[in-house]
């Protein structure tokens, strides 16, 4: 009889030790299929791969004009009225087509009793382009302007690429320049601006 409360007493004991390792059991398990589901989150590296083309090269092109001398236009001189010409070429030795615009950029007055700006305004440039420098002549249509200010603007005309083109300037004294010009002389530089033609 002794025997039987130290039997009813490490029964329950036993089940107390049954269920503390079955209920940590269930938590390794638990926490182990959190750890799994929790690493299901991205751990996975994406694959990738890259390659590279050939080496190439690109040349870029060129934008060049070349200007021939201005013909002397000092072989007659100017009275109210008159006018004179000259020539000079203008080529394009680059690679790409270009529009030409050709600008008054200098001017010198000298031996002039008169202002700079009073011999200056009595004279006109014009400019023509012509097939020939025998077809540069007094009176053919064209850009003008003042001599000091001339300017045709861009995009006077095209210059292929390889091409020449001539150029025909007039020089006229207005037919009521004043006396105080006479004997004025005027020496004057023209640009030649070529610009890439867009494609």
């Amino acid at each position: 009889m002794t025997n039987a409360p130290t039997g009813r007493h490490r029964a329950p004991r036993a089940r107390l030790r049954f269920h503390a390792w079955a209920w940590l059991a269930s938590l390794v398990v638990a926490v182990a299929v959190a750890t799994t589901l929790l690493g299901t989150g991205g751990t996975y590296a994406l694959w990738n791969a890259s390659a590279s083309t050939n080496a190439s090269s690109v040349k870029s092109g060129t934008a060049t004009v070349t200007v021939g001398a201005l013909s002397p236009m000092n072989t007659s001189v100017l009275a109210p009225g008159r006018s004179t010409t000259g020539t000079f070429t203008v080529k394009n030795t680059g690679s790409v087509p270009l529009s030409i615009r050709v600008a008054t950029t200098a001017t010198k007055v000298s031996y002039a009793s008169a202002s700079d700006a009073t011999v200056l305004g009595a004279q006109t440039l014009r400019l023509a382009s012509v097939n020939t420098t025998a077809d540069c002549r007094g009176g053919l249509s064209g850009a003008s302007g003042p001599i000091a200010t001339f300017d045709t603007g861009s995009g006077y005309y095209t210059l292929p690429v390889g091409a020449t083109g001539i150029a025909c300037i007039q020089l006229g004294l207005g037919s009521d320049a004043p006396q105080s010009v006479a004997g004025a002389v005027t020496d004057f530089t023209l640009t030649v601006t070529g610009t890439q033609v867009a494609p």
